[in-house]
């Protein structure tokens, strides 16, 4: 039954993509992990095109095909029969892709079909949550690791992918500007664990639900001095270890990952010792992934 984790951050640039990407990766090839990797972020579509450069040519300027994420919330909006059937793409190397959709950004509640009826309102909103745990409840026993990228910023998809998520990590740059939202993620958290919380409790019903921790937050493009944190990133590793969960590796900036992001492929593959050591790095922060999202 595999693991679920979003990568969710309420700013964008603070190298979510990044993490998720290559954790994935280093599932798979380092700790023998079978990965889906789910990708909602519906502006960029970064982990769609490391993995499959065509399929974000042009992205957002046509519809795409196949059967995605954005057409299982259309049948709600539609009123037809939600199906949990969606296309994914084989990567190679143990991990499989549910590619990115622009019309994603158009995903709302208010697009539901309104009655006048609260028990039946209230139903559609726990459907609509549901969306996208209703389309992997066929997949998690394929996968040891379910990893969805999400869009940065607090949305109805992200609501989504909290109440399937087991897990929620955010990663987050080591400065102030950045790192203040990890305190609207582990919010929004709260609120979706609370709001099933309601819904279960005003419909009497039961649906397994478990309320979706916050396992932390990760230190991504850290500067150093002398192989340790610079003392303004330090002191912000320590506040942010202070209001909550923050995993105890991190990943430092430099030309590795950049060669990387440019040549569409991962760091463990781009020679140089920059990259030998942010490769390092993140094959240590997937060990930690691994004890802290098992």
């Amino acid at each position: 039954m595999a693991t679920v984790v979003g990568f969710i951050s309420e700013k964008g640039g603070v190298g979510k993509t990044t993490a998720c990407y290559h954790i994935a990766v280093a599932l798979s090839r380092f700790e023998g992990k079978r990965v889906l990797v789910i990708d909602a972020d519906y502006q960029r579509g970064g982990i769609s095109g490391r993995f499959f450069p065509k399929l974000i040519e042009g992205f957002g300027t046509g519809t795409p095909t196949g059967t995605t994420l954005f057409n299982k919330f259309q049948q709600l909006y539609s009123a037809s029969p939600q199906t949990p059937d969606i296309d994914i793409h084989p990567c190679g190397g143990g991990i499989d892709l549910i590619p990115a959709d622009p019309r994603l950004s158009t995903v709302s509640v208010d697009k539901l079909p309104s009655t006048n009826n609260i028990r039946e309102n209230n139903m559609s909103l726990l459907a609509h949550m549901k969306t996208i745990s209703f389309v992997l409840s066929g997949l998690r026993q394929s996968y040891d690791y379910i990893l969805i990228d999400s869009h940065p910023e607090v949305s109805d998809v992200m609501r989504s992918i909290i109440y399937v998520a087991d897990h929620c990590v955010s990663p987050v740059k080591l400065d102030r500007q950045s790192s203040i939202g990890v305190a609207t993620v582990i919010g929004e958290i709260s609120n979706v664990n609370n709001d099933i919380s309601m819904i279960r409790r005003s419909l009497d019903v039961e649906d397994g639900y478990r309320d979706t921790r916050f396992s932390g937050a990760m230190g991504m493009m850290a500067r150093e001095y002398g192989e340790v944190l610079k003392q303004t990133e330090q002191l912000e590793y320590n506040r942010l270890r202070r209001s909550g969960e923050i995993f105890r590796n991190y990943v430092t900036e430099g030309d590795g990952l950049r060669i990387a992001a440019a040549n569409r492929q991962a760091v463990f593959d781009v020679p140089g010792a920059n990259a030998a050591k942010q490769a390092a790095q993140f094959k240590a922060l997937t060990k930690e992934f691994i004890q802290v999202c098992p």
